[in-house]
Parts: C-alpha cells; structure tokens; sequence
C-alpha cells in the first residue's frame, strides 16, 4: 500500500507508557508509524504533558479546553457536561485543522463517534479529507440513551466516509441510527493483539504467593465494571477449591470497595490486588493463569480479553456489547449476565474440575486469535479501507 500522513483524533491518550487511558489509540499509532505512514495524534493537553512532542515515532499534538486541569474522563462523568464538551469540541476543531493544513494530511481516522468523530467530520467537510471513524463501544451505546448525543451522533454518522465497529453489536446499533451500511466495516481492534509477544513472554506469578489454580482478571476498576460479582462468586468458589486464587490487574475507584468486600467474606489471602502492570508482566501473568475472569455492565470488545484468547485461556465474562464476537459460548468459554453471582461460580468451578474441558475451550480461543485477532491482519484490514477511501 502507498504509504500515508495520517491524523488520528482521539479525546484521550496516554501521559506515559505506564498509563492505560487511550492505549490503544497509542499502540495504533505506533504500529501504523512503523510500518511507514507519518502519524500526527491530535488530542487535548492533560497535566504534564507538552504542547507537541515525538513519542516512539509519532508526532503529538495537544490543544487546551475548558477544565483539562482536571484530567476527567468525558465517558465516566454524570450526565452530558455541556461546557465542557462545547470547549472540547471547539478546540479540537481548530486542533485538527491546523494539523491537517500544516502537515499535508491525507485522511483523519478519529476515536469514538463523539467527541472525536464528531470534530474530525466538520475537519474533513472544511478541508475535504476523507474520514474514518472508529466506534469503540460506550459513544454509540451513550447516544441511544442521551438525546443530545444522539444529535450528534447522528450528524456525525450521515457525514463521515467510512465507519469502523470494534464488534457487531456496535455495528447494529449503527445501523439503527441511521448510517447506511456501504458505510460501515467491522473490524475486531483496535490494533489486534500481538500473538508473538504472548507465545514469547514468560510465565509470572504475584510476588510471595504459590497456588494450584489462578483466576485472572486485567482491566480498569472502574465503573461499567462489576468487581463486586466477581469477588462474591471468589467466595463460593473457595469453598470447593481452597488453594484457588483471584489475581486482579488494574487501578480505579472500584478498588476500595472490591477491598474492603474482600476483607468482608476475609478471603484477602486468596484475592490479590496488584495494581497497574506493564504489559510484559501482564503478558507474563497470562501465561500462569487458568482462567481469565470479566464482568462488566457495558463493554465495546475487550482487549484483555482478547489477549486472554491469545494466551489460550478460556474467558468467563458477561453477555454484553462485543463480548460473543469474542467468547463463543461453551466452545471457547461462558458468558453470564453481569449481577449473575451464582452463574459466574458455577462456571468457573466446571471448568476448574474439567482440566480437559478448560484445555480445549483455551486452545479454541487461540485458534480463533490466530485466524481473527492478530494485529498483522487488523492493521491490514485498516490499511485497505484507507486505500479504498483515498482511491
């Protein structure tokens, strides 16, 4: 493919390379920078960060709006904050035009349908620059509740060029709003996963701690999640499989209350909270586990439970978004409504006394990683809907 000067937009991105929060869009930008395009991020300024600088290849520049001091997350604040919003997306306008003008950029791909998919339109209309927007899951679930978003969203979706979904659910709420569906190209991403570097990484267990079966979980603690559900069903499972453990991965405001319901039904030996991880040891805990553990209220496709198929692990989550695009049910792992406690112990507990049954779900989901998720394919299948939209 010709190589391409590209302007990704997105309204969250990482301070470092410890930080979770917009990774994806970093690990895209990164990927596609190597293998030849010139990269231009677009994204607002957050505490510590310069105006414009080069990380591993690609060009950042950040713009300010009202209340970026207060480094919030748009998606988890109550309601629609309408100044906050109006200066984000106004900001982000001029951001992206004076990207888009100053460096010659060829075609925006932007994260999530508003806010930035919204700005990166009104860029693409002004400079007459295709655009592609990626829907990773809560913009378009949001706009079927909130009737301001839906607004916009709806704009959005009747001018963009090419719409990307991370799974079919989003692309079947897409449709219900409207956009037409030569529009439209399920992709499973963002940027795949890397199935080398799980195949490569080695095994790891928490420090001080030695177990006969692993439960994992690697994600935000934070709310769609439901920790709660997944630390009660710990409690029954216990009971059957005394030396089990629960290992979970992540940092958020759930933390607290999930410790402080451990120290409730006093499981703290069998419950591990480790915090953020770099991705080695995360890969490496992949490695040790037997089953890998998500429960959520609200998901757009799951990352870590994509690279827990990488991993050959079979996935117990919840029935919800992109989820069954990923999990199919008794072939590469179950899925369970969110509240269902006594769902979720009684599968992991059939698999944790099945070691043939859980090998065989764990195996399957590595085939469909192999044949579905492998970030070579998925930047491949991005690169042909550039190529199609500049041609």
């Amino acid at each position: 493919m010709s190589l391409n000067t590209i302007c990704l937009f997105a309204h969250t991105f990482p301070l470092n390379k410890q930080d979770v929060r917009g990774g994806f869009v970093r690990d895209l930008a990164i990927e596609l920078s190597r293998r030849g395009h010139e990269i231009h991020v677009v994204t607002p300024m957050r505490p510590g960060t310069p105006n414009n600088e080069l990380v591993d290849g690609v060009y950042v520049h950040r713009f300010i709006y009202w209340g970026w001091r207060k480094d919030e997350l748009l998606g988890q604040l109550r309601g629609t904050p309408i100044l906050l919003l109006g200066s984000l997306l106004a900001a982000g306008i001029v951001g992206c035009l004076m990207t888009v003008l100053k460096y010659n950029i060829k075609i925006i791909h932007a994260y999530w349908v508003v806010p930035g998919g919204l700005v990166a339109t009104i860029c693409g209309r002004f400079t007459k620059r295709p655009v592609v927007v990626t829907a990773a899951g809560s913009d378009l679930e949001l706009a079927v509740r909130r009737n301001l978003i839906q607004i916009l969203v709806r704009f959005t979706l009747r001018h963009l060029d090419r719409l990307i979904p991370v799974s079919t659910n989003l692309q079947r709420l897409a449709l219900s709003l409207g956009i037409p569906k030569h529009k439209v190209s399920v992709i499973h991403g963002p940027v795949g996963i890397n199935l080398a570097a799980l195949s490569q990484s080695t095994p790891a267990l928490p420090e001080k701690r030695a177990c006969s079966q692993c439960l994992l979980y690697v994600g935000a603690l934070a709310p769609p999640r439901r920790l709660d559900t997944i630390v009660r069903a710990m409690g029954r499972i216990r009971e059957a499989f005394p030396d089990c453990h629960l290992v979970i991965v992540g940092d958020g405001s759930l933390r607290p209350p999930a410790e402080a319901l451990v120290d409730e039904l006093s499981m703290h030996t069998h419950v591990h909270f480790l915090g953020t991880l770099s991705h080695d040891r995360v890969l490496g805990l992949l490695q040790n586990a037997d089953i890998f553990i998500h429960c959520s209220n609200q998901e757009g496709l799951g990352i870590a439970i994509m690279e827990a198929m990488g991993a050959a692990l079979p996935v117990v989550a919840s029935r919800v978004g992109g989820v069954p695009d990923l999990v199919r049910e008794g072939k590469t792992g179950f899925m369970i409504s969110a509240d269902d406690v006594e769902g979720y112990a009684e599968k992991i507990l059939l698999l944790l006394n099945d070691d043939d049954l859980r090998k065989r779900l764990g195996a399957k989901g590595r085939r469909f990683a192999e044949s579905r998720l492998d970030k070579k394919k998925i930047l491949s299948q991005l690169e042909a809907v550039y190529n199609e939209l500049l041609n």
